[in-house]
């Protein structure tokens, strides 16, 4: 599937030149082993890297590092203007670790018997004047090509502040921000979570969801879970981001309950502009330009974690 959607390598290899020396910096710097490597389209990708010599031992919602050189081929045409010098340095990026939610055998994927690391990235295209490295380069490697993984898998996003297996639990996310929150899933229900669970990510399409099979079949098993994908840009469907859903009321609506700040954690990950961060003045958040989650939830009670003060929002920024 890879190979048949694979655009043509741009022609010409770049500096160093000899296979010799690029194999060489390959086996200086590469770690890791590419296993699977699905498109759910050609600018989004599931990605499964397994370690040389370590356990991909993780906790929900952690991030790791995957890199490759300089000297690996784009798939564009983009212009780097690199000298000889960069051209054998690494390129590298830190990605939320995914989680493919399933086995093999239908039961809930155990993270400390897979010995792979699974990310959910976006093909990130030139545009405006910027010209992303790394992307570019991984959209041209294959299952068993070798890559770049950082030392550390580390992130204080995470499921602890989770200690009610009644309370309710609400994920919110921007695109591939919802993979860190496929790990929490999976964490909670292999727990026996008992509580509400609602995950609700903003998309421009529905083709914009490479595990929307897994969460309705998430809902068909688990009375207490709901997914709630919302589209912007699907011809038929109304425009709705996260913020108009839960002000509006319709979140209540569609999943037949309030949320209450006493019985509810909260997860946000992704755009900036959805999580709505606000300044902190003499102890006191405030809130200006457009409107995110993190205003709309204080308003209605809820606190932001701070400075080593664990409320009931949590949050990520993805970029």
């Amino acid at each position: 599937r890879h190979a048949e959607m694979m655009p043509p390598a741009r022609p010409g290899w770049p500096r160093p030149s000899t296979t010799v020396e690029i194999e060489r910096l390959r086996a200086s710097h590469y770690n890791a082993t590419i296993t699977y490597f699905d498109f759910s389209h050609e600018n989004l990708w599931v990605i499964r890297v397994r370690p040389d010599h370590r356990d991909a031992t993780h906790r929900p919602g952690q991030y790791a590092t995957l890199g490759l050189g300089y000297w690996e081929p784009r798939v564009d045409a983009g212009d780097e203007g690199l000298d000889d010098d960069r051209r054998r340095r690494l390129i590298r990026r830190s990605y939320s670790i995914s989680s493919r939610i399933f086995d093999r055998f239908g039961y809930f994927v155990d993270p400390g018997e897979e010995g792979e690391i699974e990310f959910y990235i976006v093909h990130v295209r030139p545009r405006d004047g910027e010209l992303p490295a790394l992307t570019p380069r991984l959209a041209g490697k294959r299952v068993g090509d070798r890559i770049y993984l950082g030392p550390k898998i580390t992130g204080r996003y995470s499921l602890d502040p989770v200690t009610d297996p009644e309370c309710d639990v609400l994920f919110m996310s921007t695109g591939t921000g919802e993979a860190p929150h496929n790990s929490m899933l999976v964490e909670l229900f292999r727990k026996g979570h008992r509580g509400r669970i609602v995950s609700l990510v903003t998309v421009r399409s529905l083709g914009d969801l490479a595990y929307l099979e897994h969460h309705r079949r998430l809902e068909r098993y688990l009375p207490n879970y709901r997914y709630l994908p919302l589209p912007t840009r699907e011809p038929g469907v109304e425009k709705r981001y996260i913020q108009d859903v839960f002000e509006s009321g319709e979140l209540e609506g569609l999943t037949g309950y309030g949320l209450d700040p006493r019985q509810t954690q909260v997860f946000l990950c992704g755009n900036p502009a959805m999580i709505g961060l606000p300044e902190w003045v003499d102890g006191k958040p405030e809130f200006s330009g457009t409107k995110g989650m993190a205003g709309i939830l204080h308003a209605r009670g809820f606190r932001l974690d701070r400075r080593g003060k664990v409320g009931n929002v949590h949050y990520e920024e993805y970029w």
